[in-house]
């Protein structure tokens, strides 16, 4: 059976869409809607179908055991995905940082 969005809207509102098994939900059904950072957060590395650009450079990042858990509790606090999406915006966040300063030295 397909869907269109506005059956899936309606679905939705009407609360019969459920998680699939063995998948985590962060937000409780009545948080407001996602703003653009925090949908951009979660979908960060991942090209769209329609855009034919390779697939985005994976690097593995080390933390100690202590940083672990605070990275996933930030990330449902922040309303990510995941460690590896908080991680992420957190070096674009620097990047754009550092560009900034970078122009403003010339």
């Amino acid at each position: 059976m397909s869907y269109t969005s506005e059956k899936l809207d309606a679905m939705a509102d009407r609360g019969e869409l459920k998680p699939a098994p063995g998948t985590a939900v962060y937000r409780d059904p009545g948080a407001p809607a996602l703003k653009d950072k925090e949908l951009m957060g979660i979908f960060a590395g991942r090209p769209r179908e329609e855009e034919r650009r390779p697939v985005n450079v994976e690097l593995r990042v080390k933390v100690t055991p202590t940083m672990k858990d605070p990275l996933k509790r930030i990330a449902r606090e922040e309303n990510l995905h995941n460690s590896s999406a908080l991680v992420h915006s957190v070096l674009a966040d620097f990047i754009r940082n550092r560009a900034k300063k970078a122009c403003k030295a010339f």
